[in-house]
């Protein structure tokens, strides 16, 4: 097999915008196969992105010997029973982020795919962006000294008042849509565990945390404490970037999570007063992680992420989740 074929469950605008186009534009895959509760929007999306066979539902599609990998971009709530079912008919899967509602959802996906020998993967795109690779090895070679501080922030203003990211029941919320990410960012950089964390959040009136900030503390072996900042909201202006601030210097990404495609990726550097800026090349980080995804099915080679990554970010979700709640009373 050289080619995977990729069934899509769902016909989500992520799936629609991003993912279904970066596998169609993959070198090592195709998307032939989608079903979507919404027929008709399926086939809509089937003849924009030449995917040849609509399915009934997601049960049909699972059940095709057509399809190797599915693409699992439903409402939160609805990724872990899904994610099992595809792993019991033996399709690798790649579940859109968060992986689950919790890390005991997420421990039993990984379990399964374990069960069945597929493969899982979170789709965390940003973490395949050559900028992430970088920032990743400037901090390797000490470049701003020891890290000691870590912000992030991630936000959007909702004006789809019937939005799933506004839903308890379909495990919406800030903290669950984007501040997966900055929980995220903050392990990478640290290559730790937080050892504490605190939240506080803005329940709206759809009941779910419209605004979020969350606080981690990481202790690296050998190496002094990390403080991180996660801030987070479906109810402000746009923005996705970080800043890494060591005892010699500072990086800024300012498109941390989202860059543009077609435009150059830009690290700015702040040092002694002054500021240098790295670019790295223009990509599209979405192909690049289903490309990743391809190469561990197709030709064995380990993820770059594995699926147990996504259950150690699920527990600090919980344990920032929890201090929130534990807040609101």
């Amino acid at each position: 097999m050289t080619t995977l074929r990729w069934g899509v469950l769902g016909a989500a605008n992520i799936a629609r915008k991003q993912v279904i186009p970066a596998i169609q534009a993959s070198n090592n895959g195709r998307v032939v196969g989608i079903a979507s509760r919404d027929k008709a929007r399926a086939e809509q999306l089937a003849q924009a992105a030449s995917i040849g066979h609509v399915f009934d539902d997601y049960a049909a599609l699972l059940a095709s010997d057509e399809i190797d990998a599915v693409y699992i971009p439903l409402p939160n709530s609805e990724h872990r029973a899904w994610t099992i079912a595809a792993a019991e008919a033996g399709k690798h899967i790649l579940c859109e982020k968060p992986l689950a509602l919790t890390a005991s959802e997420a421990e039993e996906m990984v379990a399964a795919a374990e069960r069945a020998g597929v493969i899982l993967a979170e789709a965390f795109m940003y973490r395949h962006h050559p900028v992430v690779h970088t920032v990743l090895e400037m901090l390797h070679q000490g470049v701003i000294g020891e890290l000691r501080v870590v912000r992030s922030t991630f936000t959007f203003n909702l004006s789809n008042e019937g939005d799933i990211r506004l839903s308890a029941p379909l495990g919406g919320g800030a903290l669950m849509d984007v501040g997966c990410y900055g929980v995220n960012l903050a392990r990478l950089v640290t290559g730790a565990e937080p050892l504490t964390g605190c939240g506080i959040a803005d329940y709206g009136s759809s009941g779910v945390d419209e605004s979020f900030v969350g606080a981690l503390r990481f202790a690296p072996d050998g190496r002094a404490a990390v403080v991180a900042e996660v801030d987070v909201s479906v109810r402000a202006a746009g923005g996705t970037s970080y800043e890494l601030i060591g005892t010699q210097g500072k990086i800024v990404v300012r498109q941390g999570f989202k860059p543009d495609a077609n435009e150059e990726g830009e690290i700015q550097l702040h040092q002694h007063g002054d500021v240098s800026r790295i670019f790295t090349d223009a990509v599209d980080q979405y192909r690049l992680m289903v490309e990743d995804f391809g190469k561990s099915v197709l030709l064995g080679r380990p993820l770059a992420y594995p699926a147990q990554d996504a259950v150690a970010n699920m527990r600090v979700l919980d344990m920032l989740r929890t201090a929130a709640e534990q807040a609101r009373r």
